[in-house]
């Protein structure tokens, strides 16, 4: 199967190769010095580095720069001592005006074993489009003992979810063959009794699919935008071809593992509606139980930039896209209200036919008064309308709490099918289980995760 180290080396409009041949070339260049080769414990062998000095942000000025060791194989990328802390999403059910509040029902531990820049180079990723330094320079991060920092702090948790690995980079990238952090942090979550489901557009190695068979709880989930492979490998230059995608997708139900896919975001003119819907037939071909649809949304100063990126790979489908990319909701550049819920019915009629249960991730309309005008631009969320499935990533899967950090994680029983965001809501006002801060449903810190679920008096 295709991976991400041969995309990194194909030429053409490919940032990912642009970034891999930058930091390959043996002459020093502007802010790089020179290739040497050091020997490294962690290779067991002598690899190839240079110093580069970068900023935190973009375009940064040599004052603002720090010099930095680059580890040139098996992908350009450095490493760091402290890791991002374990969190739960970054908006709550409550949120101040004029902010968009979460839209997601399932509940879910954050995690980031890599950072900076994902060799898999999607040419829409909000993360690598950043105006933070080591993504625009291609550097990958790496947090240094990551399992072991993983560990250390779900020891001292007595409520969880499942961990995502990993909502921000390419879990798979080459690098984890090297450093393993992914693999030993998701060991961490097993270990303590938690589920755990990793997003890709790589290949799952074979310890992850057994993982994944660890706890009823737990599942996969693959990420895709287009049928079309010739407009794939534009989209995403590293990424595992569709049809290695679907040969996956099957295996995974041999093994009994439930299938979740992510088609975000749709990009109109570069994909129809009608593609959508054959890609989610041949989804439902081979298996897969759940589909979530995003539409393009951008922020306003990424929209010049990006549209003239699609012209340039798309042609005519690329300027095409500027006509449904028009509206303004809760301070992004979005698509057509109309052109998406007109499309979200059409889906999800298609989902249905399929075999699998729908959803939307972060789909937003205008809120509207009794006659139909618009009141607020902030936007509010179309997933209780739409979504057929349990949770907006498919699968049922319970909060959990513990009495004891020496106790294993246990489901919390009272849990409804969609989680905490509604709960209280959706009761007159009362979590079922009875926790306050989980019926207030806010975004989950590490000092919450300590507390554990238990009904207050």
């Amino acid at each position: 199967m295709t991976d991400v180290s041969e995309g990194w080396q194909e030429k053409g409009d490919n940032p990912t190769h642009d970034h891999y041949k930058h930091f390959m070339r043996p002459e020093r260049r502007e802010n790089l010095g020179s290739i040497r080769m050091v020997y490294d414990k962690i290779f067991g062998r002598k690899v190839k580095v240079r110093d580069a000095w970068i900023g935190m942000v973009r375009n940064a000025k040599a004052e603002n720069r720090k010099q930095v060791l680059v580890y040139l194989e098996p992908y350009p990328h450095i490493r760091v001592d402290k890791a991002k802390p374990l969190q739960g999403w970054y908006k709550g059910l409550n949120e101040p005006n004029r902010v968009r509040a979460r839209p997601c029902y399932t509940e879910a531990i954050l995690t980031q074993p890599y950072g900076g820049w994902c060799p898999v180079g999607c040419r829409f990723c909000y993360v690598n489009s950043g105006i933070r330094g080591y993504r625009g320079t291609g550097l990958v991060t790496v947090p240094m003992d990551y399992g072991e920092q993983v560990a250390k702090q779900l020891s001292t948790m007595q409520r969880g979810s499942a961990g995502y690995f990993s909502p921000f980079h390419e879990v798979f990238n080459p690098l984890e063959r090297v450093y393993h952090n992914a693999q030993r942090s998701a060991k961490e979550f097993v270990k303590v009794g938690l589920p755990v489901f990793f997003l890709s557009r790589l290949k799952y190695p074979k310890w992850a699919l057994r993982l994944l068979t660890k706890s009823p709880y737990s599942y996969a989930q693959m990420s895709v935008n287009t049928p079309s492979e010739k407009d794939w490998k534009k989209l995403s230059p590293g990424a595992m071809s569709f049809m290695d995608m679907k040969a996956q997708i099957m295996n995974m139900k041999r093994l009994g593992i439930y299938v979740s896919i992510q088609i975000n975001p749709v990009i109109p003119g570069i994909t129809s509606k009608k593609q959508i819907v054959n890609l989610i037939e041949q989804l439902g071909a081979v298996g897969a139980d759940h589909v979530i649809v995003k539409f393009l949304e951008l922020g306003y100063s990424w929209v010049p930039t990006f549209l003239k990126r699609m012209s340039k790979r798309f042609g005519d489908r690329g300027r095409l896209l500027e006509q449904h990319l028009t509206q303004n909701m809760g301070g992004q550049r979005t698509i057509d209200e109309d052109y998406r819920m007109a499309a979200h019915k059409r889906f999800r009629k298609a989902a249905k036919r399929a075999g699998m249960t729908y959803s939307v991730y972060y789909e937003y309309k205008y809120q509207r008064d009794e006659d139909g005008q618009i009141i607020d631009k902030t936007g509010v969320s179309i997933g209780p309308k739409v979504t057929t499935s349990a949770q907006c990533h498919g699968h049922r899967v319970p909060v959990f709490t513990r009495n004891s950090t020496e106790d294993k994680f246990k489901p919390v029983r009272e849990c409804p099918p969609s989680g905490c965001l509604y709960c209280a809501s959706d009761n007159g006002g009362e979590p079922l289980c009875g926790d306050v801060l989980a019926g207030e449903a806010p975004a989950l810190r590490m000092v919450d995760f300590r507390k554990p679920i238990r009904r207050d008096i």
